[in-house]
């Protein structure tokens, strides 16, 4: 088996990718001591990058306890790097298999990796895909977050039905019509999955302001 040592990961959950340049003092960032490596095909990379996936037990028993930190309190029990010559990024699994972390590397170690598995030999890894993620990745972590708290009011508006808070933040984004109750709240939420912008960040910044004067 092959491996990578020394290196700095932050494993978030399997939906959303983390760059390196989004990581931040909150995150649980891991000094890796050792974690082992697999070259894989630029197919298999973009498998996993969309997709959430299961590891098959074959490949789940090799890198049992393969990843150690400097902290023993902190080892991963299943976890693995993976690289197709052009990224490099570390997974974490359940004890079923289930890909439930991944983590992207520091600029520089990157590189390093990638040059590395050069020397190593292509594997197939053998896993299953469960779902595609629903994820959009042109935005940025901060801007997943607003959106994803923008949903939550719709869903907490929704249950309440407070109509005057709704129709301030409906005609944010639209202009004044008059549709049903439904359907604004159903248009909302349309719009924020499937349309992101900066209407919606100014959005946020402004119910955000309401909730800190109250």
């Amino acid at each position: 088996m092959n491996y990578i040592y020394d290196i700095l990961l932050n494993f978030t959950d399997s939906e959303r990718l983390v760059e390196f340049y989004e990581w931040n003092e909150n995150d649980s960032i891991e000094q890796i001591k050792k974690i082992p490596i697999y070259r894989i095909s630029s197919e298999q990379m973009q498998d996993i990058c969309q997709n959430q996936i299961a590891l098959e037990e074959e490949f789940l028993h090799e890198i049992k306890n393969q990843a150690i930190t400097y902290n023993p309190k902190n080892n991963i029990k299943y976890a693995l790097l993976i690289c197709d010559l052009n990224k490099a990024l570390a997974l974490e699994f359940d004890n079923n298999g289930l890909l439930i972390a991944r983590s992207g590397l520091l600029l520089d170690e990157e590189e390093d990796i990638v040059e590395t598995s050069y020397d190593l030999e292509e594997t197939t890894l053998k896993y299953k895909i469960i779902r595609p993620y629903e994820i959009n990745y042109y935005l940025t972590r901060k801007e997943n977050f607003k959106k994803n708290y923008l949903l939550k009011e719709l869903e907490y508006l929704s249950k309440n039905k407070n109509q005057a808070k709704l129709n301030y933040i409906y005609e944010e984004i639209f202009p004044k019509d008059n549709l049903s109750y439904l359907k604004k709240i159903t248009r909302l939420i349309d719009n924020i999955k499937n349309n992101y912008n900066i209407k919606h960040n100014e959005l946020y910044e402004i119910i955000r302001l309401t909730y800190i004067k109250k």
